[in-house]
C-alpha cells in the first residue's frame, strides 16, 4: 500500500523489479503510470497490470491530490529489495 503525495511517485528515472507481474489498484486520487516509455493514467477505482521487469515509474497528479495504491508484485520481491 502507498500513499503518494501530490506530484511525488517513484522519481525521474523508471526501475525494474526482479519480478514478473505488477499490478497497481487506486483507492483514492489519480496515477500516472509510464512502462517503456507509453503513460497510462489510472482515476480511483482502475487498475493496471503490467510486466515488473519493465522500465517504469509512477506519481500522483498534483491537481488530484494524494494518491493511495495497492500494488501486487508477483512472485514475492526479496526482502532487501527497495521500492521507487
Amino acid at each position: 500500500m502507498s500513499d503518494i503525495e501530490p506530484d511525488g511517485g517513484s522519481g525521474d528515472e523508471a526501475y525494474r523489479l526482479p519480478a514478473d507481474v505488477e499490478f497497481a489498484f487506486v483507492l483514492s486520487g489519480i496515477l500516472e503510470v509510464t512502462v517503456e516509455g507509453r503513460m497510462v493514467t489510472l482515476e480511483t477505482g482502475d487498475a493496471f497490470t503490467f510486466s515488473a521487469s519493465s522500465p517504469h515509474a509512477f506519481r500522483a497528479v498534483p491537481a488530484a491530490g494524494p494518491a493511495r495504491v495497492l500494488w501486487v508484485v508477483s512472485p514475492a520481491l526479496p526482502d532487501d529489495t527497495q521500492r521507487g
